[in-house]
């Protein structure tokens, strides 16, 4: 058992016992070090998540939820009420694998006003996108004139091109234009279709643009 000193102390003791606690103070305690610096157990931060659209999932065999991109955006773009909505089926894409879907927003009922069709491949890999825009780009150039060039687009996703009538004559001989946009595993193709008018090359570039944009960016 230990013993404890009792409340009162002679005055000769206090002094005696003054000196040995002196003689025996203990060591300045060292300032606290960082226990993170120089151990072997430190942790890294873990990498930031890679920025990208939040995009709705995907069934395939089942109707595409084309919330991607709501009718008011498109109108906000384009400048016309959306009156029809065709969704496709998700299917599985071919190549690396992945699943692929549409939605088109119709200016009509009949087909006579402007169409705006949004088709996405979603690859299980970059390789998947990557092959799919070399090869429209590789693919729509043929010399001479008339012909199909990918003309680039910058400022969208990490590639991207418009598909145009290599001849630029004021009365268009195509009705549709398509925008190719490559960004991670994604290769979204927007298009304008006037089956009315048909189309003039680099006449909806912009709207294009600004589709995939409200759609993709994120």
């Amino acid at each position: 058992m230990t013993s404890r000193l009792p409340l009162a102390v002679a005055p000769a003791a206090t002094a005696l016992l003054a000196v040995l606690l002196t003689g025996c103070a203990a060591p300045a305690a060292e300032a606290p070090t960082d226990p993170g610096a120089g151990s072997e157990e430190t942790t890294a931060p873990e990498p930031p998540a890679a920025e990208g659209p939040d995009l709705p999932a995907q069934t395939v065999g089942a109707d595409t939820d084309c919330s991607f991109l709501a009718d008011d955006q498109v109108t906000a773009v384009w400048g016309f009420d959306v009156v029809d909505l065709d969704i496709s089926t998700v299917i599985e894409a071919g190549g690396v694998g992945g699943i692929l879907y549409g939605c088109d927003w119709n200016q009509s009922d009949d087909g006579t006003g402007l169409t705006i069709g949004v088709e996405v491949r979603d690859y299980v890999s970059p390789d998947g996108a990557t092959q799919y825009f070399a090869d429209a780009r590789n693919g729509a150039d043929f010399d001479g004139e008339g012909g199909i060039v990918l003309e680039p687009v910058d400022g969208i996703g990490e590639e991207a091109g418009v598909l145009a009538n290599a001849n630029t004559a004021d009365t268009p001989e195509f009705y549709t234009e398509t925008l190719i946009v490559r960004s991670g595993t994604l290769l979204v193709q927007v298009t304008v279709t006037d089956i009315t008018n048909g189309v003039t090359p680099g006449q909806f570039r912009d709207q294009l643009a600004a589709t995939y944009e409200a759609a993709f960016a994120g």
